[in-house]
């Protein structure tokens, strides 16, 4: 990923006006696309202190554990590299001059401004312990600590990881991959301590405890145990752990060096006003190095939106920024985390209530409510209506009663079919990463941009950790085909032959009786005989009640053997096979009364199954909604039909044998 960055010379006169921005992370690179939009004349030089082109930190990980590769860390410079006002220069800015309008790099060359914005970011907190500064103590905030934790992952055998927070967890998961005995230090009384409650976080180190990580908690760390190179961590409870490496994850802190040594003003990060300026007018901060309002944010959704105020802001722009919601919406060690609000207990909040649900597959969820308006949630598996749920937490809307019972009896606020994101608020994120809106990419779309790819360039959704890339899928309706079935072809013929039987039927009239005893074949006795017809209705009914069973497969974990798909299609041959037996049991007689109901309830409920294979054997033909919609239709039908079934079949066989 280190690769030859291009030689470039400064001070021809249209860089002398420049705008500079100071940090190559992904809030330095948000702020320069989002300029560019409104601005795209104006010079602009990029510094990056680290001897690589912007990478993608987030996915910091994903990289450490093997996921991802370096290059696909990259963030995408295609349009900036062919663009003349552009410049990325990886030098180290040590110090900024705000009256004459310059920077200075560590090479003592000089840069001149007229706007200058600070993305410096952040670096991780070293606790101020015994032992922290030999070898085999690492910290993991950047490419540099990525590279060495790999190099480090061929000769460490035993880790302790010091943080329970999401980057502690998730470098505790990244090196476990490397078959590294893992525990993980929390001193709080519980893992995430800042976004989840006591039930969620213990439902979320159980799940690390069953990957094979230790997790103590509620005991902080005294000091690193050794002589020239780490031999374990010492707990305050008293207890040591032997290790030879250990991994400081415990939070954050904000550089601010650079802004303090030119005389701008700071508390815990560089202090802005709603515009992103800070006390020099002419120097913006952004990202996890600003503190608005008297707040730090360390992720990275708020300084997207940072970016976006301070690009409109030096354009002329009227935007004014008035803080972020906390929001933890990501994959931890593989589980669907989400946190936003005042969800938590222990926060004090007047008459604040809550609502909860678990599953008992352990999903848990949390709703706050001050006054009947949602304030905050939070949940540990899966959950469609995320998107809506941080819209309704963002405006404060209000929860009508029903929603709560829903809420209390499902787990869900609003009815399945409104889950589409078509039906959610112009308001509603769907990129949480990159604060897309649903009423963004309604747009874009209205625009010409019909695919994921095109959406994603104009719009920014899915292009950071991908996970909203299903929704914005779902948002191009018919403008996006699906991938067909795998097994369409097995679906769609024995639809055929379903829909053959059927038209056999209705269209054969009824088989008479052989007018002599004599013939040498009598096909009337499989319709007339009573041997026959008992061979054939019993059969008829074995079969019947084993297609009935079949269903079971999609809805209980009990049955785990055999896959859906080689389910579905035995139990669309089954139905072939039902069909002809019907077709000798009956001699086409279609009966009376509710013999008469109980075959058409039979022929109807082949008829909407048979449709269900043709609308999922051609789904990939419509719109996902379309597709969709045809699907849960004949299904629904097709399942509802079903139920007389039982009931017509043992009245069927009760008159038989009474009369």
């Amino acid at each position: 990923m280190s690769e030859a960055l291009p030689k470039v010379s400064v001070g021809a006169d249209k860089w002398d006006e420049a705008i500079i921005v100071v940090g190559a992370g992904p809030v330095g690179f948000r702020f320069i696309q989002e300029l560019r939009k409104n601005a795209p004349q104006a010079p602009v030089i990029l510094f990056g202190n680290e001897p690589y082109l912007p990478y993608d930190r987030v996915r910091l990980s994903a990289l450490l554990a093997g996921q991802d590769s370096t290059e696909s860390l990259l963030l995408p410079l295609d349009d900036l590299e062919n663009d003349p006002l552009f410049k990325y220069l990886c030098k180290e800015i040590t110090a900024i001059n705000t009256d004459w309008g310059t920077v200075m790099d560590s090479e003592g060359t000089e840069y001149s401004y007229s706007k200058l914005v600070l993305a410096t970011g952040s670096r991780a907190h070293v606790p101020h312990i015994k032992g922290v500064e030999m070898d085999g103590v690492f910290t993991f905030r950047n490419m540099r600590d990525a590279e060495k934790l790999k190099a480090r992952t061929t000769r460490s055998q035993d880790l302790v990881v010091v943080g329970g927070g999401l980057l502690g967890l998730e470098a505790a998961k990244a090196m476990q991959g490397n078959l590294t005995n893992i525990t993980l230090v929390q001193q709080a009384n519980r893992i995430m301590n800042q976004q989840l409650d006591d039930v969620a976080a213990a439902a979320l180190q159980e799940k690390l405890e069953a990957m094979g990580i230790r997790v103590v908690v509620g005991a902080g760390v005294k000091g690193v145990v050794g002589e020239h190179r780490v031999e374990g961590v010492a707990l305050r409870n008293g207890e040591t752990i032997q290790c030879d490496t250990v991994l400081l994850s415990a939070g954050i802190k904000p550089n601010i060096e650079l802004a303090r040594k030119a005389w701008i003003k700071v508390g815990r990060g560089i202090r802005v006003n709603d515009q992103l300026q800070t006390s020099h007018p002419d120097i913006y901060a952004i990202g996890e190095c600003a503190e608005h309002r008297e707040k730090v944010y360390g992720l990275v959704a708020p300084g997207f939106e940072q970016a976006a105020v301070a690009a409109n802001h030096i354009t002329q722009g009227g935007s004014q920024y008035l803080g972020s919601h906390s929001i933890a919406r990501l994959k931890v060690v593989g589980e669907a985390v989400f946190s936003m609000g005042d969800v938590l207990d222990e926060q004090q909040y007047d008459k604040k209530k809550f609502i909860t649900y678990t599953t008992k597959e352990g999903s848990y969820r949390k709703l706050a409510l001050k006054n009947g308006r949602l304030v905050g949630a939070m949940a540990i598996g899966e959950w469609d209506e995320i998107p809506r749920i941080q819209e309704l937490i963002t405006h404060k809307r209000r929860l009508f009663p029903w929603q709560l019972l829903r809420f209390r009896m499902s787990g869900n606020v609003w009815s399945p079919s409104s889950n589409s994101p078509e039906h959610w608020p112009e308001t509603a994120v769907i990129c949480n990463c990159n604060n897309v809106t649903r009423g963004q990419l309604s747009y874009a779309i209205e625009h010409g941009c019909c695919s994921v790819d095109r959406l994603a360039q104009a719009t920014g959704a899915s292009t950071t950790c991908g996970t909203c890339k299903p929704l914005v899928q779902q948002m191009l309706g018919s403008e996006v085909q699906q991938e067909a079935e795998p097994d369409k072809n097995s679906l769609l013929g024995t639809s055929l032959a379903v829909a053959t039987a059927l038209l056999a039927f209705l269209l054969i009239p009824a088989l008479t009786v052989s007018t002599s005893v004599q013939e040498p074949l009598r096909l009337d006795l499989f319709w007339n005989d009573g041997f026959y017809k008992q061979v054939s209705g019993f059969t008829l009914l074995g079969l019947t009640v084993i297609g009935l069973l079949m269903s079971l497969k999609k809805r209980s974990k009990a049955l785990k053997f055999g896959s859906y798909k080689l389910w579905r299609s035995l139990h669309t041959v089954l139905a072939v096979f039902c069909l002809l037996i019907l077709l000798v049991h009956t001699g086409f007689n279609s009966g009376q009364a509710l013999n008469q109901w109980l075959l058409i309830d039979f022929l109807l409920l082949a008829f909407l199954g048979a449709f269900v294979s043709v609308a999922i054997g051609m789904q990939h033909k419509f719109s996902p909604s379309v597709g969709l919609q045809l699907r849960k239709i004949s299904f629904w039908g097709h399942l509802l039909l079903s139920w007389p079934l039982p009931a017509l079949l043992s009245f069927h066989i009760l008159s038989v044998y009474y009369f």
